[in-house]
């Protein structure tokens, strides 16, 4: 049966002929790397080089070490994610290296095994169903069996406030997947029922099922300090986090024209939709010829936007990305970061049930949006360098 907590993850569909499935016979398989294709490829625009597109297929080695969990509708797979678990030392080194698992390894001798989700795949007309949701409890259930505590995952920055919806935390500093872009680490502590009670997560019902240990959060507390400086829209007040905004801006951001005619409550709510999240000096956002569909707005720091026949210089207030482009538009700028950066994202399809819960707001946000996107707000670089100041 579906939940009340998977009202997170849809709207008004609740179709309980999707069953959760384990991929075992070859065709199973063959027909999950194509719909990998199809989602990062096709849809996503993804370049995941010649031998990908000839197969119209995405895999690799650490698919045979893994378990395919996807969600079956009728006869079709409409959903699709991969979960690793391993010793830190049976992963390659890069990607225990980006997820620090050697350090997790010295903080508790809970952490000896850790799951990785990757190649998550959610076909458009599902998204708004419990498929992510049914995939995530799957994947849970999986870990505690194997008697793991901690599970990774990297997302792409529009990704992360659904992932810090179910519990998933910002520890670490970015990193860039050749072909998929700029990822942001996460990590989730399956046994934090505390941090998974208090972010409302659809997880926290089946973890109260299993003796948790709590001191592995702890653990992780001291072992990574910085995380606990990490703004978490699930974990603050809505004033709190209209402080921290204002904070970041030097300004109210009603004062910033895209939030202007807006009310209090309203750009509120906004925020509340989205997440946080830093990047580093020459972490590239957006990429040109990429696909965005996603709304970014500077809070801090300096970004560059590349494109011919000049670029532009992003100051906080300024904002960038496709919220407003039709679905499958390709980016025709790349933004990258200059210094520390601090951004806030709202993704498409959170915009979406913002748009269902506050019509008149939206509209005003839309508009907002058309009126600046086409105005230069910022200076500009000319490609032979330097400012032009106005």
């Amino acid at each position: 049966m579906i939940n009340k907590e998977t009202e997170l993850y849809c709207k008004d569909n609740t179709d309980e002929s999707l069953q959760i499935r384990i991929a075992e016979r070859a065709g199973e398989k063959r027909e999950i790397y194509r719909l990998r294709y199809e989602v990062y490829v096709e849809e996503m625009g993804k370049a995941l080089g010649a031998i990908a597109k000839k197969r119209k297929q995405i895999y690799d080695p650490l698919d045979e070490r893994s378990i395919l969990i996807y969600v079956q509708a009728g006869s079709a797979i409409i959903a699709t994610m991969r979960l690793t678990i391993q010793a830190a030392e049976d992963y390659p080194a890069d990607l225990a290296e980006v997820f620090q698992m050697h350090e997790f390894k010295t903080l508790h001798n809970r952490f000896s095994l850790f799951g990785l989700g990757t190649k998550l795949a959610v076909v458009p007309q599902y998204r708004s169903s419990p498929a992510f949701y049914l995939i995530l409890a799957e994947a849970y259930r999986l870990l505690r069996e194997q008697n793991a505590s901690i599970c990774f995952t990297g997302g792409n920055p529009y990704l992360v406030p659904l992932y810090e919806r179910v519990g998933f935390r910002q520890f670490t500093r970015n990193f860039t997947d050749p072909g998929y872009g700029l990822l942001v680490p996460l990590v989730l502590l399956l046994e934090d029922t505390d941090h998974m009670k208090a972010v409302r997560s659809p997880l926290y019902r089946h973890a109260r099922k299993y003796f948790n240990d709590l001191t592995t959060a702890q653990a992780f507390g001291k072992g990574f300090p910085e995380a606990g400086q990490v703004f978490n829209t699930q974990l603050v007040t809505a004033e709190s986090l209209w402080e921290y905004v204002e904070d970041q801006l030097s300004r109210s951001p009603l004062a910033i024209p895209v939030f202007r005619h807006l009310d209090g409550k309203s750009a509120m709510e906004l925020l509340r939709a989205g997440a946080i999240f830093s990047c580093s000096p020459g972490d590239c956002i957006v990429y040109e010829g990429g696909v965005c569909n996603d709304f970014y707005l500077l809070l801090a720091g300096s970004l560059t936007s590349q494109s011919k026949p000049a670029a532009r210089l992003l100051r906080p207030g300024d904002h960038f990305g496709g919220l407003m482009l039709p679905g499958g538009s390709r980016q025709t700028e790349a933004v990258s970061a200059i210094t520390g950066v601090e951004l806030f994202v709202l993704p498409r399809q959170a915009f979406e049930r913002y748009q269902h819960l506050y019509p008149e707001a939206a509209a005003v946000f839309v508009r907002n949006l058309k009126e600046t996107q086409n105005l230069d707000r910022t200076d500009s670089i000319t490609e032979q360098g330097g400012y032009n100041h106005e």
